[in-house]
């Protein structure tokens, strides 16, 4: 899937540039290793035209720790039109009480722009790590 996926980014934005870590995350993103099916038109909604694109990675004590650090520290992302998320969830089963709290909480933060979004969708990997972790790609209007 991984060759499909690399084939579907470079044919939809060709302009992006194989080894960053948009490319990489997006990869990552759509992989089949995903706790949550997530669908190939998020791709081509997600890299559209007139966008730019920013990658941040946070590791907190809990899911809804790393989207109030999310919301607190990167303002820009009151300016999003489209978001890719995922949760890396500490070795272990994972809580899904503890991810729909922590998408709750996106929701209530950021509900200006959030049913604007196109796409606004999330995943959940498990790791081998101790933390919680969330890892956003973001896009924003290439305009602004």
């Amino acid at each position: 899937m991984s060759e499909k996926i690399k084939t579907l980014i470079k044919r939809l934005a060709p302009l992006l540039d194989e080894n960053s870590d948009v490319f990489h995350e997006l990869e990552t993103f759509f992989s089949t290793e995903g706790k949550i099916d997530i669908h190939l038109g998020d791709l081509g909604k997600f890299l559209k035209n007139n966008r730019t694109y920013q990658v941040v990675r946070i590791k907190g004590n809990s899911y809804k720790d790393c989207v109030y650090e999310l919301v607190d520290n990167h303002p820009e992302l009151m300016e999003a039109i489209g978001m890719l998320r995922y949760y890396k969830a500490p070795a272990g089963s994972i809580k899904w009480e503890d991810v729909e709290a922590a998408e709750i909480a996106i929701g209530n933060e950021l509900t200006v722009n959030a049913y604007g979004w196109e796409p606004d969708a999330w995943t959940i990997f498990e790791s081998d790590g101790s933390e919680h972790g969330l890892v956003a790609i973001v896009a924003l209007d290439s305009l602004l």
